[in-house]
């Protein structure tokens, strides 16, 4: 084999060995680069009885003073709303406090399954929001956020 044909395959070996993590890598429902996570603290539990709506319990405690921004200018007030026998929306609204445009993401974790809601561009001032059907197996079923934003 000539040495210049040898060395063309050793570059195109090279190459694609820096390819291959690309080629593996997943962004697990993400729609943009990722710059900030934090945890919404709305936790949901939801007592789903055989062929019953819902129950929905969720505690937390709303003040003016204590208004929670995460990601430096944003918040997350997640709701939820029973449709039927095993069927709940999760509301998911996010609001930009901030003078910059934000791309966001809200994962929800039902039981121990992640569920990505793509909410998309949220201007300076604006609230954009996604809403997602969960079917549910009778029993109960915890329902915790996470806030993915990016520039």
């Amino acid at each position: 084999m000539p040495s210049s044909l040898r060395s063309r395959l050793a570059l195109f070996a090279l190459l694609g060995a820096f390819l291959i993590p690309i080629g593996m890598s997943s962004l697990r429902g993400l729609t943009h680069v990722l710059t900030c996570k934090e945890s919404a603290e709305t936790p949901f539990t939801l007592i789903t009885p055989e062929n019953e709506e819902p129950q929905l319990l969720s505690s937390s405690r709303i003040s003016l003073e204590d208004e929670e921004f995460l990601c430096g200018g944003l918040s997350l007030n997640m709701g939820a709303r029973a449709q039927g026998p095993g069927k709940v929306d999760m509301i998911l609204p996010i609001t930009n406090h901030s003078e910059f445009l934000w791309q966001g993401t809200v994962t929800l974790v039902v039981g121990g399954t992640s569920i990505p809601a793509d909410i998309g561009s949220i201007p300076a001032g604006e609230t954009r929001t996604d809403t997602l059907e969960l079917s549910l197996d009778p029993g109960e079923t915890e329902v915790n956020g996470s806030l993915l934003i990016g520039p």
